[in-house]
């Protein structure tokens, strides 16, 4: 493969890149409708999964002029590691019946069941920035975590809903 032809094909110059050493967090929410005659389980904790499969890493290559000392501006090749794609998901909440009524299960040992959202985020980071060379990357469950999980309940007329929100955090590399 021409390697040459290939930088050109992912060179970009001087454009703005913003890297920082934080970690990056990219928000979630979801909404669980309730029905009429239920509620959710108090203190109850929301059951999530999630999958890594529709995000990709990309390398970036672009000139940056920065200053040395005592030397002026010199140009560098800046190296920007991005994950891009997105984080489809799926969350649980436990609810049960209100009250004494009168309810009936398939399952007669059943005091409870489950309600889910789903939903879906779009994707595009920067991971890493470096003069030198980017490692090769396979995001997975060790570089992404959920972190600030919350349920919040919502009441609109006679509607009760529950919003599910949340982070996904991206960890350095």
């Amino acid at each position: 493969m021409n390697t040459n032809r290939e930088a050109s094909l992912y060179y970009q110059p001087e454009l703005p890149v913003h890297c920082s050493d934080k970690n990056q967090k990219v928000p979630f929410c979801c909404v669980v409708s309730i029905p009429h005659g239920f509620e959710p389980i108090s203190p109850s904790h929301p059951k999530m999964v999630y999958h890594l499969d529709c995000l990709a890493t990309i390398k970036e290559t672009c000139r940056k002029t920065v200053q040395v000392d005592d030397c002026g501006h010199a140009e560098v090749d800046l190296h920007v590691l991005k994950v891009k794609g997105c984080i489809p998901f799926i969350i649980n909440i436990e609810v049960k019946p209100k009250g004494n009524r009168e309810t009936c299960f398939t399952d007669p040992h059943a005091k409870e069941i489950s309600l889910c959202c789903e939903g879906s985020v779009c994707v595009d980071h920067v991971l890493k920035c470096s003069v030198g060379s980017l490692p090769d990357v396979h995001i997975n469950c060790k570089y992404v975590t959920v972190c600030d999980l919350q349920m919040r309940p919502v009441h609109e007329g006679a509607c009760q809903f529950v919003k599910i929100s949340g982070e996904f955090q991206f960890y350095s590399l």
